[in-house]
């Protein structure tokens, strides 16, 4: 049996979901599985919460740019992955709430990466809409300038496995012979976070991202105590 590191970067300003998300993780039905969360909390007070629940935590700096915090504890997680042997790892967001045979659905496909489905806001030419947290190429594969949002009936007919651009890091399944050969990372010069830049490396590099529109997980963003958009306005992302 496969064997797979669930893990997250996770923070104090979540604390709102984090019964909801640990309960999830906890009742996740593969077996052979171990979790690692790394906590970029501006204190150590979350971080003795989670550790009495008796979750794998480290403690990382909290630092003034979101991206910079969670791309470095996305790659301290991809370190815990090797390191630990692991033959898949399962990345999460800390609002995003999987179902629980996840690991098994996303793992039957053997794909090199393979995203969950979840919802979210999208500010769409100043209008905000909820869609899922998944590009396509518009034109042709690898066209980083034309990607855009899956079609409605791609989104609500028959599940299907779809091959995409990217997706949020919400939920997604990556082989160890990715993460091998990818380190995760962004750029000041793009509005984007290294989730779109995952989706760049893999496609790069000869692998293919892929989405399991059957596993829909739910996302915990309407009680945010704090706004995305607050935070771009102030140099925080």
């Amino acid at each position: 049996m496969k064997k797979v590191l669930v893990a997250a970067p996770i923070s104090e300003w979540y604390e709102y979901c984090y019964p909801e998300f640990s309960n999830a993780l906890k009742n996740l039905s593969y077996p052979k599985k171990s979790f690692f969360f790394v906590d970029n909390s501006p204190n150590m007070r979350f971080y003795q919460r989670v550790f009495a629940d008796g979750f794998t935590v480290e403690k990382s700096e909290h630092l003034h740019r979101i991206r910079d915090m969670v791309t470095r504890d996305h790659n301290t997680i991809r370190q815990k992955m090797l390191d630990g042997g692991y033959d898949y790892l399962l990345i999460l967001d800390q609002d995003v709430i999987p179902p629980k045979d996840t690991i098994e659905k996303l793992m039957s496909h053997d794909k090199d990466v393979v995203s969950a489905m979840f919802f979210g806001p999208h500010d769409i030419g100043g209008e905000v809409r909820v869609m899922p947290f998944a590009w396509v190429f518009s034109k042709e594969q690898d066209d980083w300038n034309n990607t855009g949002y899956l079609l409605d009936s791609e989104i609500w007919e028959e599940p299907k496995l779809l091959k995409i651009a990217f997706a949020g890091m919400g939920c997604i399944l990556i082989k160890r012979k990715v993460l091998e050969k990818i380190e995760f990372h962004y750029s000041l010069e793009t509005d984007a976070w290294d989730d779109r830049w995952l989706g760049v490396d893999v496609w790069a590099n000869g692998f293919e991202f892929y989405l399991d529109t059957s596993v829909k997980c739910k996302h915990l963003f309407k009680d945010r105590p704090f706004s995305y958009w607050e935070l771009k306005k102030q140099g925080r992302n």
